[in-house]
């Protein structure tokens, strides 16, 4: 067993510089929420040969994903680092402009046979974007609400080897470790 009991410390960071081949670089690194969920997809190709009615090759390869999470609020300076709203004078302003590229991490925390491990997390390129948020009045069974956003990753070339990277990821023995390992990531010092 190696189960997934909890997530914390969600961080991104805006990507700074990338060249195709070389590695990628982050500003603008912030704990931006604490960690509700994150639920992530790959997307894969799906393409089979056939010759002589038996299938001789395929490929499933990873093309994307998506990774829809949920943060516990979105603060302004939060919807300013993931969907690229725009500030002046402390107002927000949405605009038709393309979110950001960012670079997103958060810390899974991981239960085998009652020994807990870390597991950080870092996802190199994403765009996100907010598809819907409600807002409703307070009622006796009050309910907590809190937007979840959508984060569509693409790979990125670290090296020549032609081969792209989509998201890396450690186990560590403690909460710090793990902590300062989505940091580094982020450029978070």
């Amino acid at each position: 067993m190696n189960a997934n009991v909890g997530m914390q410390y969600m961080v991104a960071a805006t990507v700074q510089t990338y060249t195709p081949g070389t590695s990628i670089s982050y500003t603008g690194g912030s704990n931006f929420s604490e960690a509700v969920s994150a639920a992530l997809t790959w997307e894969r190709a799906d393409g089979h040969f056939y010759g002589d009615d038996v299938e001789l090759d395929s490929d499933n390869s990873i093309l994307g994903y998506t990774l829809d999470i949920e943060p516990a609020g979105l603060p302004d300076a939060a919807r300013e680092l993931l969907l690229g709203e725009t500030v002046s004078t402390g107002e927000y302003t949405i605009t038709d402009a393309a979110a950001p590229d960012v670079g997103l991490g958060f810390v899974r925390v991981m239960r085998d046979k009652g020994t807990e491990s870390y597991d950080g997390w870092w996802f190199y390129k994403m765009k996100f974007s907010l598809t819907s948020e409600e807002t409703r009045t307070k009622e006796r069974g009050m309910e907590w609400r809190t937007p979840t956003i959508q984060g569509v990753g693409a790979g990125v070339l670290l090296d020549s080897s032609g081969k792209k990277s989509f998201a890396k990821h450690k186990k560590f023995t403690t909460l710090s470790d793990a902590k300062g390992y989505v940091n580094s990531c982020a450029g978070i010092s």
